[in-house]
């Protein structure tokens, strides 16, 4: 079989996962070049000419000279896509006060596939600029959401996880191996927040408390990071989980009484 045919394989489509190899490819080094779509799809490049030329006349890229870039269409799709997530409704004011009120990054961070994805994100007057713009995806075991999500799901869950897990170093603080992340799981259990020390980026600390529904759903994470030359130890520790928790909270009773009177009014 060709290694750029269109052919199925199994019951996944090759044309279809090229294509979206070479989205992925193109959102990750944007604007781009076909030579470099090329090396990271492994792709030869008049595959990757077709499947750009299609992209392009799709309304999916843009041409930029010889380089291309995602289109607003993606927008538009992603934008729908959080629409429709209720968790987005209930918690956005309460993400844009708690930016507000503690001057820094607050997000809303759901699950999704085993990654930590941000569905919305406020900054504050002092929030720091960090690579986590909405849909951005971060790895579980090292950012304060992800634990909180690992902390709240079954062990054989957490257990299936971590045996899937390289425990990529991303800074020299970055947990890198089981038996520690288990224990500071543990930790995050009886005291309901979950820290990141500088574990996903150098000179950030971060903080957050997973938000679950009457039901006992799992339905996202609020966390709030800053600079380490703003976030000392009885900021991080005490005063941001404080708050925190405290936000965290009126979601829950806001989607519990959410849950009611989709009960009531059905």
């Amino acid at each position: 079989m060709a290694q750029d045919g269109s052919a199925s394989t199994g019951k996944t489509i090759r044309s279809v996962e090229t294509a979206m190899s070479v989205l992925e490819a193109i959102q990750r080094h944007e604007p781009v070049g076909v030579t470099t779509i090329t090396e990271e799809t492994d792709r030869s490049k008049s595959t990757v000419h077709h499947h750009v030329s299609t992209l392009c006349e799709a309304g999916y890229l843009e041409r930029v000279g010889d380089q291309y870039q995602l289109s607003l269409t993606f927008l538009t799709l992603g934008g729908q896509v959080r629409e429709r997530k209720q968790l987005y409704h209930l918690a956005k004011d309460d993400v844009d006060a708690l930016a507000e009120r503690t001057g820094e990054q607050s997000r809303l961070i759901v699950e999704e596939d085993g990654l930590g994805v941000t569905l919305y994100r406020a900054t504050g007057e002092h929030g720091a600029a960090t690579d986590t713009h909405v849909g951005s995806t971060q790895d579980l075991y090292c950012t304060a959401a992800g634990k909180a999500f690992l902390a709240e799901l079954p062990a054989e869950t957490v257990d299936a996880y971590i045996e899937d897990q390289a425990f990529v170093p991303y800074t020299e603080h970055t947990i890198d191996d089981p038996e520690t992340l288990r224990k500071e799981l543990d930790a995050i259990g009886s005291r309901g927040v979950a820290f990141d020390d500088q574990e996903y980026f150098e000179g950030v600390r971060c903080v957050a408390s997973a938000i679950g529904s009457q039901s006992g759903e799992l339905l996202g994470a609020i966390s709030v990071s800053a600079p380490v030359e703003r976030m000392d130890e009885e900021r991080f520790r005490s005063e941001i989980p404080d708050q925190l928790q405290n936000v965290a909270g009126v979601v829950e009773i806001n989607s519990a009484y959410s849950e009611w009177t989709d009960a009531f009014s059905g």
